[in-house]
């Protein structure tokens, strides 16, 4: 048995990971509403568990978790139990010298402004339910060109909101291309995608095409890259952008930065890019991001310029407890709406046993839109532990 672990350590083997947590969260008007709503006081229990997998060849990963949530909030009657934040993953990738298969399956459900990927929908109310699964296939990866397609179909559901822009939507994409090994620092990618978005109720789907073309170059300190794509939506907007990059290789950290032009032939033409920063400290670290683009609403006819700044440091102040800050700033300009929200919060982290951890923080936010200011403080303290059992 010792020998079959020790081979099964060598190769990844099979791992079962195990976690419990217990939050208690506190905050006042934790929805961004104007006017204010009243506080909000939570207990979730969490559950999770992983199985993972790993030989030379295979890898696999099988996530779950859920919570048993008693809460107390504004839109609630009272005190209510329920099982809430249902989260599954599951990604099986095969890989050998020549060629590479790939599937992820998965699910989760949450509050709307736990899982909004844009700034607009960050204070809506209600209920989220994304699904999905993800395929992609290449080969010919030894060979001066490969080719590889992927493919993806996703669904995007709304339970109990009230906002009417938050509507179910199914979205399947297919993409096919290649790349190209002009030599061991000069490689290309050529790609089209094909992507077709169904809204619950529209009378119409709506298709988009994109071409795409990406050089790298790899350097003694890192590398250089270019990329141009170019989308058409049917009975929408063109849109063309090209973008240079450069990522450094610092001597206790990295550097990228990506700078270039995006041209609509509706909204016109509008600065793009993105900064990221990652610096290594003796007791911790420090990073920072920063990121500029731009969108055409074709139902609105009108375009969003989103600009996101952030920041993280990290502190290690012994060898059991951590402490962590951070700052963000979003600004989503737009010409019917400008968002503004800031952010900060710090977290404090110490570990009680071998296998327990202790962490508590606050964060504070600040929003500012159409309906006018809001803001948000919220504390909270949780411990939780994992372990891992390997058969």
């Amino acid at each position: 048995m010792a020998s079959t672990a020790t081979a099964q350590d060598a190769e990844g083997g099979l791992r079962l990971v195990f976690g419990i947590e217990e939050r208690l969260e506190y905050g006042r008007n934790l929805a961004l509403a104007v006017p204010a709503e009243g506080s909000t006081a939570s207990a979730a229990t969490t559950l999770s568990f992983g199985l993972y997998s790993s030989t030379p060849l295979d890898r696999l990963e099988f996530t779950a978790s859920a919570a048993l949530l008693v809460e107390n909030a504004p839109d609630t009657d009272g005190t209510v139990t329920e099982f809430a934040r249902p989260r599954l993953g599951f990604s099986y990738t095969r890989e050998v010298p020549n060629a590479v298969f790939g599937i992820d399956l998965s699910y989760i459900r949450d509050d709307v402004d736990s899982l909004a990927e844009d700034l607009e929908d960050a204070d809506a109310t209600g209920t989220e339910t994304d699904y999905g699964v993800a395929l992609r296939f290449e080969t010919g990866r030894t060979t001066p060109a490969s080719f590889f397609v992927t493919a993806a179909h996703e669904v995007t559901e709304y339970e109990d909101t009230t906002d009417p822009d938050l509507i179910d939507t199914t979205t399947t994409s297919l993409e096919a291309g290649t790349r190209l090994r002009f030599s061991e620092v000069l490689t290309g990618t050529v790609s089209l995608e094909f992507s077709r978005e169904d809204e619950d109720g529209a009378p119409d789907t709506t298709d988009t095409l994109t071409a795409a073309f990406g050089l790298e170059h790899a350097l003694a300190n890192g590398s250089a890259s270019l990329d141009l794509t170019h989308s058409t939506e049917d009975g929408g907007e063109d849109r063309t952008t090209i973008t240079l990059g450069r990522t450094l290789e610092l001597p206790a950290g990295t550097l990228a930065a990506r700078l270039g032009l995006s041209r609509s032939d509706l909204g016109g033409t509008d600065l793009v890019g993105g900064l990221d920063w990652s610096q290594r400290l003796p007791d911790g670290g420090v990073t920072v991001s920063l990121e500029r683009s731009t969108s055409y609403d074709s139902d609105d006819g009108e375009t969003t310029v989103d600009t996101a700044l952030s920041v993280e440091w990290t502190h290690e102040i012994n060898a059991l407890s951590s402490l962590a800050a951070d700052a963000s700033w979003a600004l989503s300009d737009a010409a019917s709406e400008r968002i503004e929200e800031t952010g900060l919060g710090v977290t404090y982290r110490t570990a009680l046993t071998r296998d327990w951890e202790l962490a508590s923080g606050l964060r504070y936010i600040w929003r500012d839109d159409a309906d006018g200011h809001a803001e948000s403080p919220m504390v909270f303290v949780s411990l939780g532990r994992s372990f891992t059992l390997r058969p």
